[in-house]
């Protein structure tokens, strides 16, 4: 175990993620930093807004790009993976102007307490297509350092911005205005550092890969959607069967879970994912098997060790830091340190299925999970009107077994591989 350890931390998989995780985790501390003065000046009713607000953003955002920005670590080719960055951008953004002319038509359909902050959607999803456009452009030369720098820039864009608006006292639009700003200043940072010149590309030249990576968009973006609407459901549910500041509590509880599950997930995820593909690449199967185990027994170790400190000490922390009115948040946090743990090992690994370009296992699964998730919380509020407690508790054994079977999967895909490779 000690020499196992000892390479791993020698090793340049170690070293990208770790600056990957300096930069995310210094994206994911400045606002939680800053979340005590925000929780000071934003009421429940605000982070509500938000959260309503972000839930929508991220449903839409799955569509971004046709999926291709997934595909760009993939071609040996440089030029082949410029051609799919093109394709992504044209994509995303044309489908940010489907969306607002969407919106300005049916906007009737959606939330009324979201109101005006329904027309900010499209360009959220405009700005987060676009970055991560440049996020796996960035993954595929391994300059993981930029987009650890781009993500802090997110940050300080997201904190200055909710600041500002709120010691203005304009709560409404501040938090939401500040998500799509750090956006937005991220992906300039990552424009200026790729090099690349603003040029148009005739879109006949990316009719070829368009074509050979079709797979991305045809088991990409459907079961994406399902499984970005499954893991927003809790929202929605709560939004539509509880009160608003149950909502805004569990607004904050989100928010801070997804700090290490950002910090340590995403960050793993991107190196990962490059690592991975290219041992696929190369056919060296075996190699891939045995680091996709380690990588599970690190990211097991890290998830372990802040699970329980939120089980155990989850309302005192959150009383401490955000105030006493926010220990509802804590306890929320609390129950749902179980869940974290499995999503923070599986979640990472998925990677491995872009990277076998295997991606119909992991769209039943996403299908799967869309079904459950809402056959389970859909049981929980019409047949048994469970409290938000019980209601938390049902979700966290749901999201344990089901994310269990993602890891299952996640690993019979690459013991295929190893077995071909006898």
């Amino acid at each position: 175990m000690t020499k196992f350890w000892a390479r791993v931390v020698k090793s340049e998989f170690t070293r990208n993620v770790s600056s990957q995780m300096m930069g995310t985790g210094i994206a994911q501390i400045l606002p939680f930093l800053a979340t005590p003065l925000l929780t000071r000046l934003y009421s429940e009713s605000d982070f509500a807004s938000y959260t309503s607000f972000f839930a929508l953003a991220t449903i839409f955002a799955v569509g971004v790009g046709g999926k291709y920005h997934m595909a760009i670590v993939l071609p040996r080719s440089e030029l082949r993976a410029m051609r799919l960055f093109a394709l992504s951008i044209y994509l995303t953004l044309a489908y940010a102007i489907i969306l607002q002319l969407a919106f300005f038509g049916y906007y009737r359909y959606f939330p009324s307490d979201l109101g005006a902050l329904i027309y900010f959607v499209p360009l959220y999803v405009l700005f987060f297509g676009i970055w991560s456009a440049f996020t796996n452009l960035s993954i595929r030369h391994k300059t993981f350092r930029y987009n650890a720098y781009a993500k802090v820039m997110q940050a300080i864009g997201y904190i200055g911005t909710a600041l500002g608006f709120g010691f203005a006292r304009i709560t409404i639009y501040g938090l939401v205005l500040a998500k799509i700003l750090g956006t937005l200043g991220s992906w300039l940072y990552l424009f200026k550092k790729s090099g690349i010149r603003a040029s148009f590309i005739p879109i006949r030249k990316l009719k070829e890969v368009a074509i050979e990576y079709k797979d991305f968009p045809k088991f990409g973006i459907g079961p994406s959607l399902l499984n970005t609407v499954s893991m927003q459901a809790l929202i929605l549910v709560l939004t539509a069967f509880y009160s608003k500041d149950d909502l805004g509590y569990y607004g904050l509880t989100y928010m801070v879970l997804s700090a290490p599950l950002g910090l340590i997930g995403t960050s793993y995820k991107d190196v990962f994912y490059q690592k991975i593909a290219d041992l696929v690449n190369q056919q060296r199967y075996k190699e891939c098997k045995t680091f996709f185990l380690k990588s599970a027994l690190v990211l097991f170790s890290m998830g372990t060790v802040i699970g329980i400190v939120l089980f155990l000490f989850g309302p005192f922390v959150f009383s401490i830091v955000f105030g006493d009115s926010w220990i509802r948040s804590g306890n929320f946090a609390s129950i749902l340190a179980f869940s974290f743990v499995f999503k923070l090992v599986a979640s990472p690994l998925s990677a491995i299925f872009n990277a076998t370009n295997d991606l119909k296992i992991a769209s039943v699964w996403q299908f799967g999970y869309f079904i459950t998730t809402f056959i389970t919380l859909g049981c929980c509020v019409y047949l048994f009107d469970l409290d938000i407690i019980s209601l938390l508790y049902v979700y966290v054994i749901h999201e344990v077994i089901l994310y269990s079977l993602y890891f299952l999967l996640e690993y019979k895909t690459l013991a295929k591989l190893s077995v071909a490779d006898n």
